[in-house]
């Protein structure tokens, strides 16, 4: 039997798949759930780089809650406008749209990211 983390990276797989492959203008965002942090980066699957990234682990709340994630959100969109970065693909990775999740979306979406 899979564990959980083994099965979230199987539908992480098919979903990354499915989607449309970041670029420069419209990066795929990507995040990470830990037991004690939250990790949102930007990916140019062109060149394979990172271009912008943001985590709980960087901000002085180090909280692993929905108020962190929040702010992790509102870091990130203040990272992605200041490279003009609008809208972007995002990928959930595995995650039920649910939560954290969803208020990271939500989240990015009242600062102005469109996806």
């Amino acid at each position: 039997m899979l564990s959980r983390n083994l099965k979230r990276k199987a539908k992480h797989l098919k979903i990354t798949n499915k989607l449309s492959k970041g670029t420069a203008l419209v990066p795929r965002v990507v995040v990470f759930k830990s037991l004690h942090a939250f990790y949102a980066q930007a990916v140019n699957d062109e060149l394979h780089t990172t271009i912008a990234s943001s985590s709980t682990q960087i901000l002085e709340n180090k909280a692993n809650n929905i108020d962190a994630v929040k702010l992790v959100a509102k870091d990130f969109a203040k990272k992605l406008l200041a490279i003009n970065v609008k809208s972007i693909v995002f990928d959930r990775s595995g995650y039920i749209y649910h939560g954290k999740l969803a208020a990271f979306a939500d989240t990015l979406r009242e600062e102005g990211i469109k996806f």
